[in-house]
C-alpha cells in the first residue's frame, strides 16, 4: 500500500489532471438523466468534452437509469486507466526535455 501512495506522490500531475477530467465525467454521466438533481445542458458540453472516458459510462446509464454504482465502478477503471496513461505521457515528454 505504501508503495501505492509513494508513486502517486511522484505522478502528482497525472494524478491531479486525471481526477479532474474523469471526475467532470462521472458528474456529468451521472447527471444526464431527466430526474438528476444537477441535470442541464451543461452536462451534454461535458460528455463531449470527456468523450473518450464517459463513453462506456453513458451507454449504461443510457440504457439503465435507476443504478448509479455500476456507473461509479466504470468510471473508476477509466480513472485508473486515464492516471497510468497520462503517467506514462508525462514521463515521456520529461524525458525528451532532458
Amino acid at each position: 500500500m505504501n508503495k501505492i501512495f509513494s508513486h502517486i506522490k511522484g505522478n502528482r500531475i497525472a494524478f491531479q489532471i486525471s481526477l479532474i477530467y474523469v471526475g467532470i465525467g462521472t458528474l456529468a454521466v451521472c447527471s444526464i438523466a431527466g430526474g438528476d438533481p444537477l441535470y442541464g445542458e451543461w452536462s451534454l458540453y461535458a460528455l463531449i468534452f470527456t468523450f473518450p472516458v464517459t463513453i462506456i459510462s453513458f451507454a449504461y446509464r443510457f440504457a439503465e437509469t435507476d443504478s448509479l454504482l455500476p456507473v461509479l465502478i466504470i468510471q473508476l477503471v477509466m480513472f485508473i486507466l486515464c492516471y497510468l496513461l497520462f503517467t506514462l505521457f508525462i514521463k515521456k515528454v520529461k524525458l525528451k526535455k532532458v
